[in-house]
This record gives structure tokens, C-alpha cells and sequence, in this order.
């Protein structure tokens, strides 16, 4: 009986012999060998009941440490996003409406949230959300979306410096006004929707690759910055963070 993980070892073995071919970018999993990895990592999660939808996208949002006066922004940006979501033929799950939100259930157990957090980001292709403010938990679900072969799109406020610590194998975009461009972003998402996401090294880097129907294979974000180069995402070390503000200091004893 041959088991998934020595047909996934399989496939990688071949497609690892295939992309000497081509050193420039090379393939390791393709639309194949992620539904076959996908198998076998949602099983050991206890997820083999999810399927992916390919036109869903999971919105991820700061909601625990937020504070109360840049909730509002933070909430209208997620509105946002939602409707050039749905503009762009994607239906979106936002976090902060769910049973589970902080903002409305104290009393579930971290087990019970990351399992529920965990589902509905197998359950969508598209990982999407704003990175403005720092958050452990939004590091966690952007990573589960990377080790689940997703596509996520982090956005920038180009005005504001995050932490450096960015995982690869994901599309950042940075924005200047959010509403302004909410077009360019409905394109965004309409261009995405041509490609079936796999893994790859391009240059000697991890990428996220982009599979078309007509046959071309893709550096995905690299695609992205050619077709919407006003959108291309630079780190400056120079722009100013969010101050947040500890308002209750008698805690730490």
C-alpha cells in the first residue's frame, strides 16, 4: 500500500529533478504536489474535514491588543477590504464578526480558537489583512497561511514601520491612501485569481509561485510588482511605528 507521505516524497523527489532545468526558478511543489502535502498536513492537524475553497479569502485583523482609539481605524480598514474583496468575486471571513472575537468572548480556550482560526484559514485559498499594529496572534495565523501553501496578501500603510520580521513566501503591497486605491487592490485580487498557488526557489530564494491555465509558472509577488509596480512593498527603516501605550503597568507587579 503506497501511503501519501511516500507519494508526496515522490512527487517532490521528480519535481526537485525537473527544475534543475531551469535554475532561475526551480519547483517544488506544484498545484499536484500541494493538494498531495495539503493531505497529509491537514490530517495531522485534525483538519481533514476542510476543504479549500479557492474564492474565499480569510481577513486576519489586531483585535486583542488594539488599542480603543485606533480600533475604529483598524475596523474601517477591514471594511473596507472586504468590499474589494467581494468586488473582485472573493467572499471574505472577518475574524472580528466570529463568535470567537476578544472583543466578544472572553471565556473560549486558546484550544478551542486556534483550532476554529486554524479551519477557517485551511478553509481559504486568499489570506488577507492590513499589518499596522504588532500582534503575536496575527504572526501566528500569517504563518499558519504560509505552512498551509496559501496566498497571502499582506497590506503596508506606506506612512508606518512594522516589524521586520515578514514571512516569505507571501505578497506584500504597500498603499499610500486605502480608500483612494481600493480600485488597483480590486485588480489586485481579479489578477491573483488567474493562478493556482505552489512553492518554488527563485534565485536561490523560497517563493510563492503562481500556476496559469495556460501553462506559465510564476514568481507570484514578482508578478504582482510587474503588473501593479505602484503597489511594490519597501521596508524603510526610517518611518515611525505605532506607539502603543501601557495603560495598566500595575500588572507586571
Amino acid at each position: 500500500m503506497v501511503t501519501v507521505t511516500e507519494t508526496l516524497s515522490s512527487s517532490i523527489q521528480y519535481l526537485q529533478a525537473e527544475s534543475l532545468k531551469n535554475q532561475e526558478l526551480q519547483v517544488i511543489f506544484d498545484p499536484q504536489a500541494r493538494a498531495e502535502y495539503l493531505d497529509l498536513q491537514l490530517s495531522i492537524d485534525g483538519l481533514s474535514h476542510i476543504k479549500e475553497n479557492p474564492e474565499a479569502a480569510y481577513c486576519f485583523i489586531s483585535l486583542t491588543n488594539t488599542p480603543s482609539s485606533l480600533k475604529r481605524i483598524v475596523q474601517e480598514r477591514q471594511q473596507l477590504l472586504i468590499k474589494i474583496l467581494n468586488n473582485a468575486g472573493l467572499t471574505a471571513y472577518d475574524p472580528a464578526t466570529a463568535p470567537y472575537s476578544p472583543d466578544t468572548n472572553l471565556t473560549s480556550n486558546p484550544d478551542e480558537v486556534y483550532l476554529v482560526d486554524s479551519s477557517k484559514i485551511a478553509g481559504s485559498r486568499y489570506f488577507v489583512g492590513h499589518n499596522l499594529l504588532p500582534s503575536s496572534g496575527q504572526g501566528i495565523e500569517e504563518e499558519k497561511a504560509k505552512n498551509l501553501i496559501r496566498i497571502p496578501v499582506v497590506l503596508m500603510d506606506r506612512n508606518i514601520r512594522v516589524s521586520r520580521m515578514q514571512p516569505s513566501r507571501s505578497i506584500y503591497l504597500e498603499y499610500f491612501d486605502f480608500q483612494a486605491q481600493r480600485n488597483e487592490f480590486v485588480k489586485v485580487f481579479k489578477f491573483l485569481r488567474q493562478f493556482e498557488p505552489g512553492v518554488g526557489f527563485h534565485r536561490g530564494i523560497s517563493v510563492l509561485l503562481g500556476f496559469s491555465k495556460d501553462g506559465a509558472i510564476v514568481n507570484l509577488q514578482d508578478a504582482v510588482y510587474e503588473q501593479f509596480p505602484d503597489l511594490r512593498y519597501t521596508y524603510d527603516g526610517t518611518k515611525p511605528t505605532s506607539q502603543l501605550e501601557i495603560q495598566n503597568p500595575e500588572i507586571f507587579g
